[in-house]
């Protein structure tokens, strides 16, 4: 998976860009997510800093966007925090949480043994 990380109005310093790299490959990190892009614009409006995420997947494209007045790496730091939310849902939708039983076990449990 590759993060492309960009910014508008501004120059993305090399810590900046490793911050992000680790903190949304930690997040992406994950065996049943099949990411094919991750996309990541930063901007700078006089006194606003935005952080803009776009993550690709194989069904789904997940979107977060984030504000600050402080710094840029809390803008980005808030739009990760949102991406997470989406991935832990979007993995918790499709993991199977039921201990789900054969029939076939229901069935021979419910008959009685025969002394024959």
């Amino acid at each position: 998976m590759k993060i492309i990380i960009s910014g508008r109005n501004l120059t993305v310093s090399d810590a900046l860009k490793g911050h992000i790299e680790k903190k949304l490959g930690g997040v992406l990190d994950h065996q049943n997510l099949k990411v094919t892009s991750a996309r990541v614009v930063l901007e700078v409006e006089k006194i606003r800093n935005l952080a803009e995420i776009n993550v690709a997947l194989k069904n789904h494209i997940f979107d977060a966007k984030a504000e600050s007045l402080v710094n840029m790496s809390e803008a980005v730091d808030d739009a990760i925090g949102k991406i997470e939310v989406q991935v832990n849902k979007l993995i918790d939708k499709v993991q199977d949480h039921g201990q789900k039983v054969p029939l076939r076990d229901i069935i021979s449990a419910e008959e009685p043994e025969s002394d024959f």
